[in-house]
């Protein structure tokens, strides 16, 4: 039975040393790293760290964002590490660190659970604005169709939507290019065009 610690960072720039110096404090038999966005699971650190847990051992990582910013790829992740009866120990989550197996894996479900929630609330309460300032606008006459989506758009929405896929962009807090154009209620031309406005 091994103590196995997993710790990212999203780029090349940014530093390890917080969650090193973690692992070095728990004394982590073995410990696995990425330089690489957590958009995804498509990483060499944790596709090792897969095949490397046995039955038996414990992973612990500072928080699950770590593991993925995607919640579908954190939930999966999650059950396999059940599947294969390895404990998973998160740092900011002392309440699921109760010594008790079975009232740990209740309550990191259902913080797992409570955070699928929030994701698709803050989804609806966009697309509902979005809805609501369309209808808004067509009322008094001022809905023009397609709308210009960047910084200087004379369209308040449209800066609005330009700002938020730019953060979404660079923090990488989306799993594809459609789930993102779909959390702004725009077409995947319209954000095509925007990204390429981005990395320019």
């Amino acid at each position: 039975m091994a103590l196995i610690f997993y710790a990212r960072v999203s780029s090349k720039d940014q530093n390890l040393e917080r969650q090193l110096y973690r692992a070095k404090q728990v004394k982590a038999d073995k410990v696995f790293l990425d330089k690489k966005s957590g958009k995804n699971t498509e990483r060499a650190g944790l596709k090792e760290m897969l095949n490397y847990i046995r039955e038996g051992d414990t992973l612990e990582v500072v928080s699950l964002d770590r593991l993925s910013r995607n919640y579908s790829d954190i939930k999966k992740l999650v059950q396999l590490f059940k599947d294969k009866k390895v404990k998973l120990l998160v740092d900011d989550l002392p309440v699921t660190h109760t010594g008790n197996d079975l009232v740990d894996n209740f309550l990191l479900d259902m913080m797992i659970s409570l955070m699928g929630f929030v994701a698709e609330n803050e989804r609806q309460k966009i697309r509902e604005r979005q809805r609501q300032g369309i209808e808004r606008a067509k009322q008094n006459g001022k809905y023009r169709g397609r709308k210009k989506y960047a910084p200087n758009s004379n369209d308040r929405e449209g800066r609005l939507v330009y700002k938020g896929i730019v953060n979404d962009y660079h923090t990488n807090n989306y799993e594809t290019k459609v789930q993102l154009a779909k959390k702004y209620g725009i077409s995947r031309q319209q954000l095509y065009r925007i990204l390429q406005t981005i990395d320019k």
